[in-house]
């Protein structure tokens, strides 16, 4: 068994302590009012952004919201990045990733543009998705009104917002539209294979994220099983061909990390350019942490350096 952070370790003891119900035994609202309320915790004392602001753009089903992270020192017009927060396609907000988008932020010195997609069950697959494709499509058409150079923009997400980022690619590219210049997929859903060697050793539930919390986060998002093979579901089935760089990054103890290490196979033989790096020590949801994790801090300097080599080399 892989050896844990001594900082990872104390957050599970903390977590065990907790004794907190899982997601599945909950009503989706309920999950959501208890993702909130356990990430506030790891969002107090927050670093400051020099402006954070809240703007409302065009969606495929009315307004959806952006929060607009701009650091100090940053030009007028920039590269920048959409974020795609994870949370199962059901859980978390712009306000549960809020420290992870303002840490990126002043990492990288690139405005971040964090999106508050529509969540399942209420909205399942293809909504999410096509909210992701039309703010990208709206930031290629108007980021100059928020200080983004269209030309020289990138997705992040974590979990089930990096399966969100590479299925956007994914979806561009096939209706050969222009794409982002590179993207940061963290420890992502990129497949609902539940019986992966990882989903055995770290799906148990003593890892933050269970295997059944993830059995229950695919029923609300896709609830035909029938349709998960869709590439745009699981990207891991699709052709990868022509992808812009990738940073694929997993949690070694995560029942996540051979979707990402499958991936980066898949990446090598489709002969896309990427960089694949194992987070040794630390479980899912580990970039959240920082007010525990000092490894998280690390993390995220990984991510922000790649997107700022790729968008300002």
């Amino acid at each position: 068994m892989a050896a844990l952070d001594p900082h990872m370790a104390e957050i599970l003891r903390l977590i065990a302590r907790l004794d907190l119900p899982p997601y599945e035994a909950m009503s989706p609202a309920e999950a959501r009012a208890a993702a909130e309320e356990r990430n506030r915790f790891w969002n107090e004392g927050s670093p400051e952004v020099a402006v954070v602001r809240d703007v409302d753009i065009p969606g495929p089903d009315g307004r959806m919201r952006v929060r607009l992270y701009e650091p100090d020192g940053v030009p007028a017009t920039a590269p920048g990045i959409l974020y795609l927060h994870g949370g199962g396609w059901v859980i978390c907000s712009l306000d549960t990733h809020d420290g992870v988008c303002r840490r990126l932020a002043n990492a990288s010195g690139l405005r971040v543009a964090s999106l508050d997609y529509r969540l399942a069950p209420e909205h399942p697959f293809p909504a999410p998705l096509d909210d992701c494709l039309a703010a990208v499509r709206w930031l290629r058409a108007h980021g100059r009104t928020l200080g983004l150079d269209p030309d020289r923009l990138a997705l992040a997400g974590d979990s089930a917002g990096a399966n969100l980022a590479l299925a956007t690619l994914l979806a561009l590219r096939e209706r050969g539209e222009a794409r982002p210049a590179t993207a940061a997929l963290i420890y992502g859903a990129f497949s609902s294979d539940l019986a992966s060697p990882s989903h055995r050793i770290y799906g148990g539930g003593e890892y933050i994220l269970s295997a059944a919390t993830m059995r229950w986060f695919w029923g609300q998002y896709v609830p035909d099983p029938a349709q998960r093979d869709q590439p745009l579901v699981s990207p891991l089935l699709a052709d990868l061909r022509g992808l812009p760089p990738l940073y694929v990054a997993a949690a070694e103890l995560d029942p996540l990390r051979d979707d990402s290490e499958r991936l980066a196979g898949r990446l090598a033989l489709a002969g896309v350019d990427f960089d694949y790096r194992l987070w040794r020590g630390v479980c899912h949801a580990c970039i959240m942490m920082s007010r525990m994790l000092p490894a998280a801090n690390a993390q995220i300097a990984a991510v922000a350096e790649h997107l700022r080599r790729r968008l300002t080399g």
